[in-house]
């Protein structure tokens, strides 16, 4: 059996670590996409990328395992109508991913970005805050993410509310709802907070728009830290600079890096990481132990784990 391992950051170490999984499989490991493309054929088993012109080559491709959680980059039409098996890294990286969004919710209410640019500037000046206690928070997707969102707001005596495609219930949620449009604005009316911590696919892509913007009460936070396309980022700076909403914090952006000609850099109560929230000291180990685990389960014939529905695309 070979394995193409398409993940640049993988050391030496690493890949003993996949191999002893696995003693007797063929370990490829590509640093390119060209590397991978011309060790796609023949090959069983891939992890980590995915481009077309890999998958074009991969014949007797199997099992992809993505390296990501998100899908949006490899749901190709080839491989969704394929009969390959697809694997992600959901819940990997749900705790940082949780730490993140929290963090710049609290950061824009406490008003850390006019803060930091006081201090910059040697002043001492007082900031707008707001209190995130008590109030209502609308988690759009209760998957790894939203999970640990909700549970990072166990203090906070939070009433929160979800919209997901799948889950019915979850600890520490007071509602959740089917994602239709009639939920989503009903919800976006009541929230004082917003968390986008759902999957980008078709259905999800520009989910929150003008619309949905005018819709959200005047002093409520949005932060978005699953994908970027989820978010009209040109309705989202037009209503940051018309005062329709209290402030945003996004790790993710349609394009990326943010385009300088984006008008959500001089937007105001604006914060912005750069695609961050799944990473700590942990990822890569983290990355490795559970692909050498899954492929292990593959080589015994036992279910996989993280098995994910192409055509829903999560």
């Amino acid at each position: 059996m070979r394995v193409l391992v398409y993940y640049p950051s993988m050391t030496e170490s690493d890949l003993a670590q996949v191999q002893a999984a696995v003693p007797g499989a063929d370990i490829v490991h590509a640093k390119s996409a060209d590397e991978a493309a011309a060790a796609a054929d023949g090959s069983e088993v891939i992890m980590g990328m995915m481009p077309q012109e890999v998958f074009a080559r991969a014949g007797s491709l199997k099992w992809f395992q993505s390296a990501s959680a998100g899908l949006d980059n490899v749901l190709f039409p080839e491989l969704v109508e394929s009969d390959v098996t697809l694997t992600n890294m959901a819940g990997l990286y749900a705790a940082a991913g949780g730490e993140q969004a929290w963090a710049l919710l609290l950061a824009l209410a406490r008003g850390l970005p006019d803060a930091v640019r006081s201090h910059g500037a040697r002043k001492w000046q007082k900031v707008p805050i707001a209190e995130i206690t008590g109030r209502t928070m609308l988690i759009l997707g209760m998957g790894g993410f939203g999970r640990e969102i909700v549970k990072r707001g166990a203090g906070y005596d939070l009433n929160i509310l979800s919209l997901d495609p799948v889950r019915e219930e979850a600890p520490g949620v007071a509602e959740i709802r089917k994602p239709t449009r009639e939920n989503l604005h009903a919800f976006l009316q009541a929230a004082d907070v917003v968390m986008v911590a759902c999957p980008l696919t078709q259905a999800t892509y520009h989910w929150i728009g003008e619309e949905e913007l005018g819709r959200m009460q005047s002093h409520a936070y949005l932060v978005n830290v699953s994908r970027g396309g989820i978010i009209d980022e040109e309705a989202l700076a037009k209503a940051l600079h018309g005062g329709l909403i209290a402030g945003a914090g996004l790790d993710v952006q349609e394009v990326e890096p943010l385009p300088q000609s984006s008008p959500l850099w001089e937007a105001p109560n604006f914060l912005m990481t750069a695609h961050q929230a799944g990473f700590s000291a942990d990822r890569h180990r983290n990355v490795v132990r559970f692909f050498a685990e899954n492929l292990q389960r593959y080589a015994m014939g036992k279910p996989l784990a993280n098995v994910c529905d192409k055509a829903k695309g999560f």
